[in-house]
């Protein structure tokens, strides 16, 4: 009889795992995909279905720029000629601000005063 024991404990084990294994819910950490919606272009509906050019809505024929010089960056083809930036860029602070900014930078680290004289220097501060 004490022989059999380990056998039917395995035995019931088993049989109750198979039982409960299709039971027991799948995870949902990983979402499949809704194919019902194919389109994955950035478009916004506030508007009817306006494009979005980086962080502002589309003026008439820049969304087609926009594509041309993706794909000419991508493609590595990019001249100055046919991209346009959709972005704007800030002017560069003064020469003076930077050195201050970095000289307080280097003192707040206890940067020894030899390396902090080398790299303003280098800065020309």
């Amino acid at each position: 009889m004490s022989s059999k024991l380990p056998v039917a404990l395995l035995l019931t084990a088993v049989l109750v795992a198979s039982v409960a294994a299709p039971t027991i819910p799948a995870s949902n950490a990983l979402i499949q995909r809704d194919f019902s919606y194919l389109n994955d272009n950035h478009l916004t509906v506030r508007t009817g279905d306006t494009k979005v050019c980086g962080d502002h809505l589309c003026a008439p024929g820049e969304w087609d720029k926009l594509q041309a010089a993706i794909n000419a960056a991508q493609l590595g083809n990019k001249t100055a000629g046919n991209i346009t930036s959709a972005t704007t860029t800030q002017p560069a602070p003064s020469n003076s601000v930077v050195c201050t900014m970095v000289k307080g930078i280097l003192n707040d680290y206890d940067v020894s005063s030899s390396t902090v004289q080398k790299v303003m220097s280098d800065l020309g501060c």
